[in-house]
């Protein structure tokens, strides 16, 4: 008897440690199982913030080189624009050396070659003063004929030539030359930027 109830407790004994192993294989099975998968979500959370944060450092990139080709190209712009100002304040002011005593006189003369009849020339009430008597002697003929001399608020420098009716007239200045004058240069302007 004394050795059925070793068997026995044997017996439950190795029920017990064999359930018990069960157990903890089960638990660590379990544990492994849970590992597994906290490893597999950190890899693809891993594997997200790395794919995020490449996406960044590319956004980041792009709108970088988008942010240079823009100051390259207002760098561009604004040296443009400082060059055709100068060329601007060049040309203006050799237009207005231009029409200086002489040159006015000049210009006035070839414009009004041909029929003068009916014509009045306006200068500034200044430029009339200054150059009066010498308009006078170059124009005598054409002023017996009816060409007018007279002053006009409407003339800051140059001329305008008009007909005495007031139906047309032409402006010659420093600003209207260097409209005409500008575009044509322009073109060559540009090249050279």
């Amino acid at each position: 008897m004394e050795q059925n109830i070793q068997d026995l407790v044997a017996s439950i004994r190795k029920e017990g440690i064999d359930k018990a192993r069960k157990e903890a294989d089960a638990i660590i099975s379990k544990a492994k199982e849970e590992a597994e998968g906290i490893i597999r979500e950190a890899e693809k959370s891993r594997d997200k913030m790395i794919a995020d944060a490449e996406k960044a450092i590319s956004l980041e990139r792009t709108s970088s080189e988008a942010a240079i080709r823009q100051a390259a190209r207002d760098v561009s712009l604004s040296l443009k624009k400082s060059i055709e100002d100068e060329y601007t304040r060049i040309l203006s002011g050799k237009i207005a050396a231009a029409l200086d005593k002489d040159g006015l006189i000049a210009i006035i003369k070839a414009v009004l070659s041909g029929d003068m009849g009916g014509k009045a020339v306006e200068l500034n009430q200044k430029d009339l003063e200054a150059l009066g008597s010498s308009l006078k002697a170059e124009f005598a003929d054409e002023i017996a004929k009816g060409l007018e001399f007279r002053p006009s608020q409407r003339v800051a420098s140059g001329f305008r030539i008009s007909e005495k009716d007031g139906s047309g007239y032409m402006e010659i200045s420093p600003d209207k030359c260097q409209e005409l004058i500008y575009p044509y240069l322009s073109d060559t302007l540009k090249k050279l930027i």
